[in-house]
């Protein structure tokens, strides 16, 4: 429907020199100039999209620590509005919406949606977490009528500070990672083939948000008969009803279902492997040792495995789970250090050649606008750091340096394997800021949420500057649009974190947000100290330490193509901190979609991951929009 790329003149050798594929790509692909990209109704529709879709992202980000993709997503819905919408005025071909609109919108869509990684699920609930105990209520909470919640007002300019760094450090790495090494960033291609295939031929792209629709729409009204209304049980027992009071159970959650179909069978086996340890084989070890109690009992009751809380078990098992994950991390980037200060040497060194091509100049981003970017919001990062938590301006500065140089290191690794490593970009700060400020938790979190941020918002926004170069965008104008995002984004992931979430509960069965838990846990540890942990807890993160560092060293030694064989240590480190329904349910999940790729591959490799996000983006929805309704009635005294 919309001028896609056809009948091109074959492209320069791969090695053949920048230059000439700078040339081909102004020439051949180019088209900004002559296709809208950057308009009103692609910026607002973007950012609306990706404002309520950074809803979802807080409410799996807080369950289960893992977040989801908005681009493809938003870009089949705005497809199928604007389609629907020009059939309806009958509207003429040059008043239709254009792929690089698309391109816009899913651009600040996912910026926005994205708003959650620049703390809401980490290191926000982390700085509640260890300040809980002493009474005090952290900068960016508030007391209210409610009990205490997150101060919007403070709150929204952190996650905007955060989030601009990262789109500031994205700058000096696109050409070089874009245009002269031209890395695959595999979602950014996925994305403009999807848009490309959208605007070619509209009766997929209708079938494919028709998809959508039905599969959020199912999603959303089991939630409403369940949570809305009450009607469905929220859990049945799969393993006993004794068990079910460990979470060991099938929950009705539709959202884990889908999340399961996209992270796949390793991810979901290894999770509910661990989960099987952690909840059914756990406890009674554990009581028996007594390296765990039944917490508080109801009258007249003896101690026993059946009274075990949840918080009870995962007050322990999340050690070990902590310990791998980071052990795995860390260990991960020693073997790849020489490689990656290898990788941002050469960034740093490569220079801005833009100009040997005529007109090129005028189509990328300048160095500018790092340089004034990098001054004004340095210095707002800087100044946010000091007034909320009391970091002294010089390790505010270290921070914003650390941030800007580890987002280069997570670009490469995002271009290459398509995973930004958001979390272990922040431990390698938080183990920075463990040796300059001994014994200071609060500045040892936020300095690295600096840094998680920054990584999490370049590694999205050079995904979408992939997608941009392959449809001939302008890069210039996506910078507009990911920081409009980043703005409305700030102010629905700020407001949705204040109205839904009771801080009590996180680390809970209701918000388990085993992300916080981990940055939490890392630096009480670099504060505290590794004497202050019980023996059996120092016992079992020692050997699930010493597992993960060698399942990184295996990782990095076998053939890419056997990796897929190997349990995943996200998975295991994630399932002892999350209720087993999730494990078990994604699983489930998995499998199904596992069964649809074997009896439909073609159909499948079109049409999971749609059905899959609107069962996870429908039940979401639904589940805000009933607690939002919750909120609000008690409020009014309803």
């Amino acid at each position: 429907m919309s001028d896609p790329v056809v009948d091109l003149p074959p492209p320069p050798e791969e090695h053949a020199p920048t230059h000439e594929h700078d040339r081909y790509w102004l020439k051949h692909v180019y088209r900004a100039d002559t296709t809208a990209q950057l308009t009103a109704r692609a910026l607002i529709t973007g950012c609306i999209i990706g404002g309520v879709m950074s809803f979802s992202n807080l409410y799996v980000g807080l369950k289960t620590g893992w977040g989801l993709g908005a681009s493809i997503t938003a870009a089949i819905l705005a497809y199928a509005f604007f389609s629907t919408w020009q059939q309806l005025r009958g509207l003429p071909e040059s008043e239709h919406f254009t792929v690089l609109e698309n391109n816009t919108m899913q651009t600040a869509a996912s910026s926005a949606a994205y708003m959650t990684s620049a703390g809401l699920v980490a290191a926000i609930p982390a700085l509640y977490m260890v300040t809980k105990e002493s009474g005090a209520i952290p900068a960016l909470y508030h007391m209210t009528s409610q009990g205490v919640r997150l101060d919007v007002i403070s709150a929204i300019p952190w996650l905007i500070g955060v989030c601009l760094v990262g789109v500031v450090a994205a700058i000096p790495v696109k050409r070089k990672l874009i245009n002269q090494e031209r890395l695959r960033f595999p979602s950014g291609i996925a994305c403009a083939e999807t848009l490309e295939s959208l605007h070619a031929s509209g009766a997929e792209g209708l079938s494919k948000a028709k998809a959508l629709m039905v599969s959020g729409g199912f999603a959303a009204l089991i939630a409403l008969v369940k949570d809305g209304f009450g009607w469905l049980p929220g859990t049945v027992p799969i393993f006993g009803k004794a068990l079910q009071k460990w979470t060991v159970s099938f929950g009705l959650e539709v959202w884990t279902l889908g999340a399961g179909a996209i992270m796949g069978l390793r991810e979901t086996i290894s999770m509910l492997v661990a989960a099987a340890v952690t909840f059914i084989w756990a406890p009674e070890v554990l009581l028996e040792a007594g390296y765990i109690t039944c917490g508080k009992l109801p009258e007249g009751a003896v101690c026993g495995p059946e009274f075990i809380g949840y918080r009870d078990i995962t007050g322990w098992t999340l050690w070990p789970g902590v310990a791998i994950m980071v052990a795995h991390s860390l260990t991960g980037l020693l073997l790849q250090a020489p490689k990656m200060i290898k990788g941002l040497l050469k960034t740093l060194g490569g220079g801005d050649d833009a100009e040997h091509v005529e007109g090129l100049a005028e189509v990328e981003v300048p160095m500018k606008w790092f340089w004034i970017g990098l001054v004004v919001v340095g210095g707002l990062s800087v100044a946010l750091q000091a007034a909320y938590f009391d970091i002294p301006p010089q390790y505010g500065a270290l921070a914003v340096v650390l941030a800007i140089a580890l987002a280069f290191v997570a670009a490469r690794s995002t271009g290459e394997t398509d995973i930004t490593p958001v979390g272990a970009m922040g431990k390698v700060t938080q183990l920075v800021f463990g040796g300059v400020l001994k014994g200071q938790i609060v500045p040892n979190l936020m300095a690295a949420s600096v840094t998680g941020g920054a990584a999490s918002q370049v590694g999205d926004l050079l995904t979408d500057m992939k997608t941009g170069y392959q449809l001939g965008a302008s890069p210039r104008k996506q910078v507009v649009a990911q920081v409009a995002g980043v703005f409305v984004g700030a102010v629905f992931a700020a407001l949705a974190f204040a109205l839904l979430v009771n801080p009590d509960d996180l680390g809970g069965a209701e918000w388990p947000a085993p992300a916080a838990v981990i940055w939490a846990k890392v630096a009480e540890l670099l504060s505290k100290g590794l004497d202050h942990i019980e023996d059996s807890k120092l016992a079992a993160m020692q050997w699930a330490g010493l597992a993960g560092a060698v399942m990184a060293v295996i990782e990095a030694v076998i053939p890419a193509k056997t990796k897929k064989y190997l349990p995943s240590v996200a998975g295991m480190g994630v399932a002892p901190m999350v209720p087993f329904l999730y494990s078990f349910n994604m699983f489930v999940g998995a499998v199904l979609g596992a069964v649809y790729t074997k009896l439909n591959p073609k159909h499948a490799t079109a049409f999971m991951v749609v059905i899959a996000s609107g069962l996870i983006a429908g039940e979401t929805l639904m589940g805000v929009g009933v607690k939002f309704y919750e909120v609000i009635s008690s409020f009014l005294g309803g």
